[in-house]
């Protein structure tokens, strides 16, 4: 009876009021209700509490149960455990504290913070607080401050040694692009304190952006690997880019080791086989190459081996040397069977405000002709551009270009490449060019020397300045625009020709204004003045002059539109009275193509220092049918149930132009001088999605001759049995008369037999001298990550050096690390007549 009134009273205390219980320096209870049972062995506390020991470990729970007989602690209920010798942060729905042992046990779903730096997500963990280790027998996560993350199947965990041991683990790394690699491991070992690895089984997938292509699936498995900050190695490893889809990859490369060196930034590969399609065929004792994290990187570049019946059998090996932050250097030499060779080489250098390309050679044996037999040739050519970034201004450019070659066929022979070089090598330019973007103008001028490298008459070209100012302003009142062009030249050629002119544009043109009837209607001024002076020259004079020229334009169409169910059809008549009250200069000798493209233009002649003589009357007519598709709306809508869709069925366009008299200095050619030019037209047919034909054409007024005709002919397949994705485009092109002179044919045709697999062919053939100028014929397989090629070429022509070849070349493009290019196989060493 005594008993009962003590636990009475002691229950109605702790309800009352906060409660300390110590045990033996065990435990120390700081909670507000304890329920005392089993003579005082067996203690629950409720309503939540916190339990604090002498060795560091502090609990927090909702419900707790001490069994003093056996110094175990039970926690029940958002449980949390702060420990200051392991530095831990343990919280569970249930734990369990062996005191004896110093084992603390989690029960379900936990989460543990270890000293800021790692955030552990499992459950069922065990902490041994004597030997400091954390473990689990079930699925964990693991993720440390730099969020790379730790998945495993079970783990151990050195607390002080900061050692990670597990089974069945997957490491996701992050970089600073937020790109995630993620690592396989059958099983490993990871010492987070000195930044080493060891695992076996290993897989490797990298981010998908690695190589910047989204279809590459980069990859890499090896038997064991390990690790440092500074190398990581992969024993007996396979590597692939190729997008994996479960099949055998285009590519592979199968080595007895790859190290990642991280400080130079360069993977090497020791007794490595590059494999094609499951088939060996390339054997590399030791390669290596710079890694995808680096931009620049000194090392070899991709190789080629090329033939060409006038300069033999070669071979280009260029390598890449990075001289510092700012300055590059390409190194591309080439060596020759016959003791020729070539060192060609390209040289960068980026500062904050400035970029410099230079690209320089020299070349020795090739005999370039019977006065140079194995003479040497170079060339050298620099560019820098400048960025001012002159406040007042929003863009402020200043840029130096030099180019200079001492043959001239010897870049075409040898087919240099660099971003510096034209496409086809007849024109060098020298210049230095200044250009001022402001808010109100543009302002450019340069000094520039052309030097014509066909070995003609008047081979250099001086201009030196030329300079143009121009702005654009409306008037709002009156519904138009003005522009305002101010230009000026001094070019000197190399027959001592003089010509100097400063010219001021002034064009006002009216927007579009339509009358109640339909009309449409502009009207467009164009004035000019002339300040010019000559020397030997067929334009100027050889006194100063000042002329004040202008020309007038008023354009007048009536669109009229007639719409069906299926058919929208829009006719426009046009005319477009043009008059010009000053005398012409003589440019009927300059070569000046006219179309129904460019008919209607306001400077249709392109001549900057006069306007088109005389006054001239240009008439045509627009038509244009086109298919009205409905398509009912997805998802339809209150306000929209159905959309149209319009598709070009026919185009037809037909223009001429009527003078009252001849005008002798408008280009020839362009039949604009005449009193009745040629008919110029243009028809487009579309009566299928398969076919598309289109016809251009120029007749004389006569309507006897046709003095240009283009014809074509373009046919597409989709999704049509056999024939799926065939192309095949036919294309004939006639001048004759005063146009010019040219009669060919040309025919482009794709075949896709899939996504991966093509053929294409190429043709052209000129008529005028019954002679097929080229063949071209490609199979190509292509894939996200290997390319492979047979090229068929045929070529007749014969310019100079570069005299015509028939050539086989099979290459193989290896998609990021490099390209291999057997040698071209000569089919017909005779030349080709």
């Amino acid at each position: 009876m005594k008993n009962k009134l003590i636990k009475i009273i002691l229950a109605i205390t702790l309800s009352l009021n906060f409660f300390c219980v110590t045990f033996a320096e065990e435990f120390i209870f700081k909670v507000t209700e304890l329920d005392v049972t089993d003579n005082g062995n067996i203690y629950k506390g409720i309503n939540k509490g916190k339990i604090t020991t002498a060795t560091g470990v502090e609990i927090t729970s909702d419900n707790f149960e001490y069994l003093k007989r056996v110094n175990e602690l039970y926690t029940y209920g958002n449980s949390e455990v702060i420990d200051a010798k392991t530095e831990l942060q343990i919280n569970a729905e249930s734990i369990v504290y062996l005191k004896d042992e110093e084992i603390i046990y989690t029960i379900g779903k936990t989460y543990i913070k270890i000293s800021d730096k790692y955030n552990v997500e499992g459950f069922d963990i065990k902490l041994l607080r004597n030997e400091m280790i954390l473990s689990s027998l079930k699925k964990a996560t693991i993720t440390d401050d730099l969020n790379n993350i730790y998945k495993l199947d079970e783990f151990e965990y050195f607390i002080n040694q900061e050692l990670l041991k597990g089974n069945k683990i997957k490491v996701i790394t992050t970089n600073k692009n937020d790109a995630s690699d993620t690592y396989s491991f059958g099983n490993g070992i990871f010492d987070f304190k000195k930044d080493k690895f060891l695992g076996k089984d290993t897989s490797l997938k990298f981010h998908k952006t690695l190589f910047d292509d989204e279809e590459n699936d980069p990859r890499l498995k090896s038997v064991s690997s390990s690790g440092d900050e500074y190398n990581t190695y992969f024993e007996k490893a396979l590597f692939t880019s190729c997008k994996d889809n479960g099949k055998c990859p285009p590519w592979k490369i199968k080595a007895k080791r790859i190290h990642h060196d991280k400080i130079k930034k360069q993977i090497n590969y020791t007794d490595a086989w590059l494999s094609l399609f499951d088939v060996p065929v390339v054997y590399f004792p030791k390669f290596f190459h710079p890694d995808p994290t680096v931009k620049r990187k000194s090392g070899f570049l991709r190789p080629a081996f090329i033939g060409s019946r006038k300069l033999g059998n070669s071979t280009y090996i260029p390598y890449f040397l990075v001289i510092s932050d700012d300055k590059d250097l390409t190194l591309k030499p080439r060596y020759f069977v016959d003791n020729k060779f070539i060192l060609h080489n390209e040289y960068r250098q980026a500062t904050k405000k400035s970029l410099t390309v230079a690209d320089f050679s020299w070349a020795k044996g090739h005999d370039s002709s019977k006065l140079d037999p194995g003479g040497s040739k170079s060339h050298f050519f620099v560019n820098t551009k400048f960025d001012l970034e002159l406040e007042e201004y929003e863009s402020s450019k200043l840029e130096f270009n030099f180019e200079t070659a001492s043959n001239d066929q010897y870049l075409k022979v040898f087919n240099l490449k660099s971003p510096l070089f034209t496409s086809s090598f007849g024109v060098l330019e020298s210049k230095a060019t200044l250009e001022l973007t402001h808010e109100d103008y543009d302002f450019t001028s340069s000094l520039q020397v052309f030097e014509t490298m066909d070995g003609l008459y008047d081979r250099f070209q001086y201009v030196l300045p030329t300079y143009s100012y121009s702005t654009i302003f409306e008037v709002d009142d009156l519904e138009a625009g003005f522009t305002f062009n101010h230009t000026g030249s001094n070019t000197l050629n190399t027959n001592d020709s003089l010509e100097t002119h400063i010219t001021n544009n002034l064009n006002f043109k009216t927007f579009d204004q339509y009358f109640d009837n339909g009309i449409k209607r502009n009207f467009t001024a164009l004035f000019k003045n002339l300040n010019s002076i000559g020397k030997k020259s067929t334009v100027y004079k050889s006194s100063p002059q000042s002329e004040i020229m202008s020309t007038y334009i008023y354009d007048v169409s009536l669109p009229l539109l007639k719409d069906s169910v299926d058919r929208l059809n829009v006719l426009e008549p046009k005319m477009s009275f043009r008059f010009n009250p000053h005398d012409m200069k003589n440019h009927k000798d300059l070569s000046r193509s006219i179309g129904i493209s460019n008919i209607y233009n306001q400077e249709r002649l392109s001549l900057s220092n006069t306007f088109e003589g005389g006054e001239s009357l240009t008439l045509g007519i627009d038509y244009t049918k086109q298919k009205v598709i409905n398509k009912t709306a997805n998802p339809p809508s209150l306000y929209l149930n159905e959309l149209q869709e319009i598709e070009d069925y026919i185009s037809f366009k037909l223009a001429t132009v009527f003078r009252i008299k001849e005008e002798e200095g408008v280009p020839v050619n362009s039949t604009l001088n005449k009193k009745t030019s040629n008919i110029f037209g243009e028809i487009i047919y579309e009566p299928t999605e398969i076919l598309e034909l289109n016809y251009t054409f120029s007749v004389k007024n006569d309507l006897d001759t046709i003095e240009y005709n283009s014809m074509s002919a373009l046919l597409e397949f989709e999704n049509i049995p056999l024939i799926n994705k065939f192309s095949t485009e036919f294309k004939y092109t006639e001048m004759r008369g005063i146009i010019g002179s040219a009669n060919a044919t040309e025919n482009k045709s794709e075949f896709n037999f899939n996504e991966e697999n093509s053929l294409i062919f190429k043709t052209r053939r000129n008529r005028d001298i019954s002679l097929t100028e080229y063949y071209d014929l490609v199979y190509q397989y292509k894939s996200d990550c290997l390319i492979a090629g047979i090229d068929y070429k045929k070529r007749y022509y014969s310019d100079k050096e570069a005299i015509p070849l028939e050539e086989l070349f099979f290459s193989i493009t290896i998609i990021p690390l490099t390209t291999f290019s057997p040698d071209k196989m000569i089919l017909n060493k005779n030349r080709v007549d």
